[in-house]
């Protein structure tokens, strides 16, 4: 091994080529010493010297052994740690993608050998076979815990992002009218009807709704403030999503409905009494209670979801403000409402319109109308409100 004029660089020869190499010694941050060698160039010797030295002036020194654990060995514990943080059905869905789709592929792996093309290519295969919202799920999970080594200094940057994902492509709400719910509850029977009425006019979640007991009613006032999910290990009963808790009136003839139950009691319980799980589409000679009700009322299916989607229809119908629809579906913001409902206040741009054509009239002195004096384009006045036809998907 030979000299170089910096004392932490040495010149070597490679045994295997016989070709001239360079070799690094350099402290770690806990004091330690090590080495690096394989540099080809005395100067791309000196540039990585340089970078480790500005990275541990920095804070952000990752040792080069430190990479060399596999995936599994921060995933797991993480995984653990990660049931604190997270919905039960949250954590059910993580584990799930470890389990099925990323421990699989990557659970050996140490994590210096992770390169984008190979995530890239990971995520291709997975597209290939998946739905998207999978597929980031299982992309999600494996960031998350590159993440992780990052912050632990096990790497120096997080090889999974930045990787291009499959688009989400969102399901066209629908909305049913009025007299499609009167049709719908009736067909579901006593036992379910007022759940559906329910769903429509008060907007609650399923989980939401199931979870109802006596106490949280009072007359046409009911109390948001747990929910019920399905996990793994059974029921579980926690707050709504986000934690929202909230306040909803039912129309009047809804609170009638309602049966008359004890403070404990479920308001909306199953045949048997226990929780009631969300209808899911069947093959036609197997199907469910919500699926019988929508076929026997002549109604396309839609998921029992979907009936929230209807709550904020029919409340943005009857002059409801983005505040009060936020406020009755327990949204976090006014914002996430308008991105999700968007379509609801389309009115307002007829508005914006009529008023515009209205104002140019009056400009021009009325010759801007048409030869019969009425509005040429046909659009609504003012007090003008664009509803979605029966059974009408729109889009955002």
């Amino acid at each position: 091994m030979r000299d170089t004029s910096n004392p932490k660089i040495k010149q070597y020869t490679d045994q295997r080529t016989g070709k001239p190499r360079y070799l690094v010694r350099y402290r770690k941050p806990d004091g330690g010493q090590t080495k690096k060698r394989g540099f080809t160039t005395k100067r791309d010797a000196e540039q990585w010297l340089t970078a480790i030295e500005g990275a541990k002036q920095r804070g952000e020194f990752v040792a080069v052994s430190a990479g060399r654990v596999p995936l599994r060995s921060i995933a797991e514990p993480w995984l653990r740690t990660k049931a604190t943080s997270v919905k039960p059905k949250t954590h059910d869905d993580i584990t799930s993608a470890w389990e099925l789709h990323v421990e699989p592929h990557w659970g050996s792996v140490s994590l210096q050998a992770i390169r984008p093309s190979m995530v890239e290519s990971w995520v291709a295969d997975l597209d290939e076979r998946y739905s998207p919202t999978l597929v980031r799920r299982a992309h999600s999970m494996l960031a998350q815990v590159l993440d992780l080594a990052v912050r632990d200094r096990l790497l120096q940057t997080n090889p999974a992002r930045g990787v291009a994902l499959p688009r989400v492509v969102e399901r066209a709400h629908r909305y049913l009218s009025h007299v499609e719910v009167r049709d719908a509850a009736a067909a579901a029977g006593d036992f379910y009807g007022p759940l559906v009425y329910a769903l429509s006019y008060g907007g609650p979640r399923w989980g939401e709704a199931v979870a109802l007991l006596g106490e949280a009613r009072d007359g046409a006032r009911v109390r948001i403030d747990r929910a019920v999910t399905r996990t793994r290990a059974g029921w579980h009963v926690g707050t709504p999503k986000t934690h929202e808790r909230r306040v909803i009136y039912l129309p009047g003839f809804v609170a009638e409905m309602l049966p008359d139950v004890g403070p404990k009691e479920l308001i909306f319980p199953a045949r048997r009494g226990e929780y009631l799980s969300s209808p899911s589409k069947r093959p036609t000679g197997q199907m469910g209670w919500w699926q019988k009700a929508l076929h026997e009322a002549g109604i396309e299916y839609l998921p029992p979801h979907d009936l929230r989607h209807t709550a904020a229809s029919l409340a943005v119908q009857s002059g409801a403000s983005v505040k009060a629809v936020q406020r009755m579906l327990g949204h976090k913001s006014a914002a996430v409402t308008l991105d999700v409902y968007a379509d609801l206040w389309d009115s307002d741009l007829v508005s914006v319109a009529a008023s515009m054509e209205a104002a140019r009239a009056g400009a021009l002195g009325g010759h801007g109308m048409g030869t019969d004096g009425q509005d040429p384009a046909g659009t609504v006045g003012n007090a003008g409100v664009v509803l979605p036809l029966r059974g009408t998907a729109i889009r955002p």
